[in-house]
C-alpha cells in the first residue's frame, strides 16, 4: 500500500545518555517540552533555570551573566505594573520587591553555572531570529514584561551576528567543561504574531546559524526537530487549538524519535522500570488497606529504593510520600 507520509531517518548519535547523564536544556518552550519528559523519566536534567529563552541573543547573553562574563546592571532592571523585572529573565522571575527578584536572579545564576561544569550534554534549542531592543540603552530583551511597545526596536539578527556571538559562546563553555557536548535544535513551534513569511525566514536564518556552528565546532551537532514537525508529521493535527505550539502527539513522537537517538538499549530498559514503578504508584484501588494492596506498596517501595541505590541523582520523594500514606492509612 501506498504510503501517505514522508519519513526520513536520524543516525544514532554517538552520544549515549544514561541514568548518570546530567542533561540541560535552554531556549524556547520546545525546550520545556523535552525537558519536562526527561524530568518525568527520573533523568538528572536543568531545563531553562532562567525561563523560556526564544532568540539566539538572548540565549547567549544569559549565558555569558551565568558565566560570570556579563553583569546585570541597572538598565535590565525595570519596575512596571507593581512588579519588578529584568529584562533577561522570564515574567515568573518577576517580585514585587527587588531584592526578592535579585535574590532568585543570583539562585538561578549559580545553579546554571555549578550545573554547567559538570554537565554532559546541553541542549539549546532557537525559537525566533526577531529581537526586541530596549532604545533607551540599545540592549536587546529576553522579555519585554508588557512595557509599551513604542519603547523598543523590532529586527532580525543575521546570520553573522548569530554565529558570531554564540561562536564566542562554545568557546567559553570549552574552557569550563572540555568534555561538554553540545547539540541544537530548531523549535517547530510557529511564531505567526512575526508573520508568517517573517516567521520561515526568521526559522531558515536560525537554520543555517545553526548548521554553520556545527561546521566550526566539534563539540556540537544537531537534532532535527524542526524537520519532524515540517517534513515528517506535516499536519495540523499535530497542532494546539492555537495553531502554533504542538499537540501532545506530535511532543510524544518527537521524544520517541529523540530517545531513539540518543538513549542506548540499557537506558531504554530503565526507562521500562521507571515506567512501570510510575505506573504502580498511580494505582489507587477503592480500598488501600486491603492486604494485598499493603503488600502491592511495599513492593513498590522497596522498587524505588533499588532504583535509587543505582542512580542516586534520582528524585522519587513525592511518589515515596504518596506511598507512604497509603501504607499508614493516612
Amino acid at each position: 500500500m501506498k504510503s501517505f507520509r514522508t519519513t526520513f531517518d536520524i543516525p544514532k548519535s554517538a552520544i549515549g545518555l544514561n541514568y548518570n547523564s546530567k542533561i540541560m536544556l535552554i531556549g524556547s518552550c520546545f525546550s520545556n517540552n523535552i525537558g519536562n519528559k526527561l524530568d518525568a523519566l527520573k533523568f538528572n536534567v536543568l531545563t531553562n533555570p532562567h525561563g523560556v529563552l526564544y532568540n539566539p541573543y538572548s540565549i547567549q547573553e544569559t549565558l555569558k551573566f551565568a558565566l560570570g562574563d556579563r553583569v546585570l546592571g541597572v538598565h535590565d532592571l525595570v519596575y512596571h505594573e507593581d512588579l519588578w523585572h529584568s529584562y533577561l529573565h522570564h515574567s515568573s522571575f518577576s517580585e514585587a520587591e527587588k531584592s526578592y527578584l535579585l535574590e532568585k536572579i543570583e539562585a538561578a545564576r549559580q545553579s546554571t553555572i555549578d550545573y554547567l561544569k559538570t554537565a554532559d550534554i546541553f541542549f539549546i534549542t532557537f525559537g525566533t531570529a526577531w529581537v526586541y531592543e530596549l532604545k533607551s540603552s540599545n540592549k536587546i530583551v529576553s522579555n519585554c514584561h508588557k512595557v509599551p511597545a513604542n519603547e523598543f526596536k523590532r529586527f532580525r539578527l543575521s546570520t553573522c551576528d548569530i554565529t558570531d556571538e554564540f561562536s564566542m559562546l562554545m568557546n567559553r563553555l570549552e574552557e569550563i567543561n572540555p568534555q561538554l557536548k553540545i547539540v541544537f535544535t530548531l523549535s517547530p513551534i510557529r511564531h505567526l504574531k512575526d508573520g508568517a513569511v517573517e516567521n520561515q525566514l526568521s526559522k531558515a536564518i536560525l537554520k543555517v546559524a545553526i548548521h554553520e556552528l556545527v561546521e566550526i565546532h566539534s563539540q556540537c551537532s544537531y537534532f532535527p526537530s524542526y524537520e519532524l514537525v515540517m517534513d515528517d508529521l506535516r499536519d495540523y493535527r499535530f497542532y494546539n487549538n492555537d495553531m502554533t505550539h504542538l499537540s501532545e502527539t506530535a511532543i510524544a513522537y518527537i521524544f520517541e524519535r529523540f530517545a531513539q537517538v540518543y538513549f542506548p538499549e540499557k537506558t531504554q530498559q530503565t526507562i521500562s522500570t521507571v515506567e512501570k514503578i510510575k505506573k504502580a504508584v498511580a494505582h489507587r484501588p477503592f480500598n488501600n488497606q486491603t492486604a494485598a494492596h499493603q503488600k502491592f506498596i511495599k513492593t513498590t517501595i522497596n522498587q524505588i529504593k533499588e532504583i535509587n541505590k543505582q542512580f542516586p541523582s534520582q528524585k522519587w520523594d513525592k511518589e515515596l510520600q504518596i506511598l507512604n500514606k497509603q501504607l499508614t492509612g493516612t
